[in-house]
């Protein structure tokens, strides 16, 4: 009796630890997965809005918390401001994003679809994070693109001025750079050319140590010259090609992901407001070795870059060598400076 009461004992033991061994969660194939294995996904569709209101392409939609399986749980909406992923049935999470400061999350409860139709979980406008994200505007004389950022939904930003940051960055750089960190992005406008001035050289390489840690700069025009003293070896073929364009030059769009977003290849320049003809900026034909270049001059060769993105690791200057404020009678330039000043 005794050795058939240890044998069950035993065997209850040996269960018990199968048991356990089973419940093991590294072995669940995904967090939400009932016994099959895999859970079953519905098609969940949304139409992404900037903070205006129009359609905005480029913008990222994804689950929150996705199945650890194969399925579309991340999309990027095109120019219609449409994106499609796959979601479990039940209370869901979704996440939309646009750069470092345009987001929102919205909770759904996904319905089980056997239609294949996808299920529209309505309009989703982006919003500025001003929680956990600042935004800073280095003011200056010949661009205003604070006043950019105002219509098109940054509601929060602070700004100081160039010459502020000239006379700080001559005097303690390291101060200067840690004040500059305290900022997601920084918009640096165009100072009319004095940026080419000896007392701006150490602003430049303190905005590279900016970069150089993480840091995301957008500025217009002048800019270059900034450029010019981070990657010391570019932006020295100066092209400036006459100053003496047509009242309708035009951009080519070569990324295929700005493409999409915007939906157009090609943006004319009119000259209705902005009288500097766009190809009478000056132009660029060598540029750092990793950088992005995401539009052209229409026909040109070589081609010259119009916005062009410079990176240092995960941080960034985006360059455009136009006044981002100078396009307001054109939509489809206006649907440009958009989208890169929402994706910043």
């Amino acid at each position: 009796m005794k050795k058939l009461l240890s044998s069950s004992v035993i065997l209850v033991i040996i269960i018990g630890i199968l048991m356990i061994a089973g419940c093991d969660k590294t072995n669940t194939p995904c967090p939400v997965c009932p016994a099959g294995g895999t859970v079953t996904t519905y098609q969940i569709t949304a139409i992404v809005t900037n903070p205006q209101g129009q359609p905005q392409g480029g913008a990222i939609i994804s689950l929150v918390n996705p199945p650890n399986q194969a399925g579309t749980f991340i999309d990027t909406t095109d120019n219609t401001g449409q994106g499609t992923i796959q979601a479990p049935a039940g209370p869901q999470q979704i996440s939309v994003t646009m750069g470092t400061v345009m987001q929102t999350t919205i909770n759904i409860t996904v319905t089980v679809n056997t239609t294949n139709v996808p299920q529209s979980i309505g309009t989703v406008k982006l919003q500025q994070n001003t929680t956990t994200k600042k935004v800073l505007v280095v003011k200056a004389s010949a661009e205003n693109l604070e006043d950019v950022l105002r219509v098109i939904g940054f509601t929060t930003f602070d700004s100081t001025t160039v010459y502020a940051l000239i006379d700080s960055a001559n005097i303690d750089s390291t101060k200067t750079l840690n004040y500059l960190k305290q900022y997601s992005l920084v918009f640096s406008n165009c100072d009319g050319g004095s940026e080419g001035n000896d007392s701006y050289a150490l602003l430049s390489r303190t905005y590279g140590r900016y970069v150089a840690q993480g840091g995301k700069i957008y500025g217009g025009h002048y800019n270059y010259f900034h450029l010019q003293r981070i990657w010391p070896s570019f932006y020295t073929n100066f092209d400036n090609q006459g100053g003496s364009g047509s009242s309708s030059d035009s951009i080519s769009i070569i990324d295929q992901s700005l493409k999409s977003a915007i939906g157009f290849n090609v943006a004319s320049w009119s000259a209705s407001i902005d009288y500097r003809y766009l190809s009478g900026y000056g132009k660029f034909l060598n540029l750092p070795t990793n950088a992005k270049v995401y539009a052209v001059i229409y026909r040109t060769s070589p081609s010259v870059g119009v916005i062009v993105e410079n990176y240092i690791g995960t941080g960034k200057y985006l360059w455009t060598d136009y006044h981002n404020q100078d396009i307001k009678d054109d939509p489809k330039l206006v649907k440009i400076v958009q989208y890169f000043l929402l994706s910043m």
